[in-house]
């Protein structure tokens, strides 16, 4: 059986897309044994009416702490099948990577996952662009991350013992690194898989409200701390957080040598807002991502959340 699980909070505008694309899958790949599940993060928009519509999807919701570690393992604990297909509640499963990822037997490989299209839209929700998220991807290739959108084995999942729920943000990187300290990375098949309905990366009120409620803290401070004798981890954080090693190399000599060599993390930061062509107004945002991290590195502990929920339909 294959448990399709997927979890939202206010997707009013994308949660009906996502159930119709795995009703497609289902359909056109003539699957006859399967589950649709789906966790609600306390919507307060209509996204739990939207999906009582759909037959055949039982509806959870999380009455405690919320993130989507939690949403994604009380998924996993309610799913009754062999191999889980993990999505959000923005996104629409491609029915033709299911021929690419299984044979007569299941997965081709534990642990799987393809391309993504992002098509992103404005606070308005009007559309503004699109992208492929992996432009490089030409050919399949094994990693050691995800994001939130793959399909694995139940037992491997639960080796693990599914996603560390201390995580508000990054707990889908975290598994894989666990998972690839185990010996399994993730295959990434070139193939699309997902196409994502989202707001900008870069949009204003988006990069700012990660920065404030403290989700970044998890990118970087918790995860380092977690996975600093993880050698997966290395070329990941040499490649997203160099400015972050400029900062803790700066602030060492800053202190015991000279306060000049404080000037360095802010100039490094400037020359890659410059060398990304990321719009000048970010610098502030990424300035201050790596003094929220570095201080985070020593005195944020995040504790692992209980799943507390309910059945809703």
């Amino acid at each position: 059986m294959i448990s399709f699980i997927v979890i939202g909070m206010n997707e009013a505008k994308t949660i009906g897309l996502t159930i119709k694309s795995i009703k497609s899958y289902i359909s056109y790949n003539e699957i006859s044994e399967y589950e649709i599940i789906y966790i609600d993060s306390r919507s307060t928009d209509n996204s739990i009416e939207i999906v009582k519509k759909f037959k055949n999807v039982k509806i959870f919701q999380i009455r405690g702490d919320m993130n989507a570690a939690i949403a994604r393992n009380i998924g996993a604990v309610e799913a009754k099948g062999e191999i889980f297909i993990f999505l959000d509640g923005d996104m629409e499963i491609q029915k033709e990577f299911h021929k690419i990822a299984f044979n007569e037997k299941g997965l081709i490989y534990p642990f799987i996952s393809g391309q993504l299209k992002n098509i992103f839209y404005n606070d308005k929700w009007s559309k503004i662009d699109e992208n492929l998220h992996f432009p490089k991807l030409k050919k399949d290739s094994f990693y050691p991350e995800t994001g939130g959108f793959f399909m694995i084995e139940r037992n491997l999942w639960f080796l693990v013992g599914g996603m560390k729920t201390k995580y508000r943000r990054s707990q889908d990187i975290d598994l894989a690194l666990r998972l690839a300290k185990r010996g399994t990375l993730l295959l990434r098949k070139k193939e699309l898989f997902i196409i994502h309905h989202t707001i900008n990366y870069l949009d204003k009120r988006r990069v700012w409200k990660m920065l404030f409620n403290g989700s970044l803290l998890f990118q970087t401070s918790v995860m380092i701390r977690d996975h600093i004798f993880n050698p997966h981890i290395y070329k990941k954080f040499l490649r997203t957080s160099y400015t972050l090693i400029v900062l803790l190399i700066s602030t060492i000599f800053g202190l015991f040598l000279s306060p000049y060599f404080l000037l360095i993390h802010p100039i490094v930061v400037g020359v890659k807002i410059l060398m990304i062509r990321k719009p000048i107004e970010l610098f502030i945002y990424y300035y201050l991502r790596d003094i929220f991290s570095f201080l985070g590195l020593f005195l944020f502990f995040p504790k692992e959340k209980k799943l507390i929920y309910t059945l809703i339909k």
